[in-house]
């Protein structure tokens, strides 16, 4: 199969990288001055 490398790739992605940038998003939402999104 060509493509038998990308769980090696994709779960740290999907593991560690996107609940990162996640929480970096909603933790700079939540503290900016400017709540009118809510």
């Amino acid at each position: 199969m060509a493509a038998s490398f990308l769980p090696s790739i994709l779960v740290p992605i999907v593991g560690w990288v996107f609940p990162a940038v996640a929480m970096a998003f909603l933790f700079i939402y939540i503290e900016r001055d400017d709540a009118a999104g809510l």
